[in-house]
């Protein structure tokens, strides 16, 4: 059975970034995979304390919410990360997490946990694709400097005045889809 670690950085538990995670957990889930879910608005979340204490141990010192992510990630087949798009890049909350990764470097500086399989979800209100395109691109960067292979990524634009829904039945089939193949 696949192992399937699922990101949230969206403080909306009902917004589009949420349910096009949803998707993918779905569609896992539909071909025997085990989903496990991580909401990174959650309040018992600390950020990196640049403690070094992940070059020398494996993990974090930071004894929170995030600490059963490291063994959840270890045993991972694939990974699944989702962020609204705010003031041009991922969310706060998404960026304390990107800097919990940390652990996941090695003291070289290349990836401990390689080869993973991803999927990214990024949702914005403007509707300009560009708007977002440099927060996506860095978010997908990093990631794939954990060593995790980008199998696709969904972009929904527009969501806040007149949203395309017909756009968004597309994305959610793609997210579903995508779930299916991490499986």
């Amino acid at each position: 059975m696949s192992k399937v670690v699922i990101f949230r950085g969206s403080p909306r538990k009902n917004g589009y970034t949420a349910r096009l995670l949803e998707q993918v957990a779905k569609g896992a889930k539909s071909k025997g995979a085990e989903v496990i879910e991580f909401d990174l608005n959650d309040s018992g979340i600390r950020g990196c304390q640049g403690c070094m204490y992940c070059r020398t141990h494996d993990g974090c010192a930071v004894n929170d919410y995030l600490q059963p992510m490291y063994d959840a990630i270890k045993e991972a087949d694939a990974i699944v990360f989702g962020s609204p798009i705010y003031y041009y890049t991922i969310t706060g909350q998404s960026k304390v997490w990107f800097d919990r990764t940390f652990p996941m470097i090695r003291n070289d500086y290349k990836a401990k946990y390689p080869g993973k399989k991803l999927i990214t979800i990024f949702t914005q209100g403007n509707p300009d694709p560009k708007i977002g395109a440099e927060g996506v691109k860095f978010a997908n960067n990093m990631l794939e400097e954990l060593g995790w292979k980008l199998e696709d990524s969904i972009h929904y634009c527009g969501t806040s005045h007149n949203p395309d829904l017909a756009m968004f039945d597309k994305l959610s089939l793609r997210a579903f889809k995508d779930g299916e193949n991490l499986a």
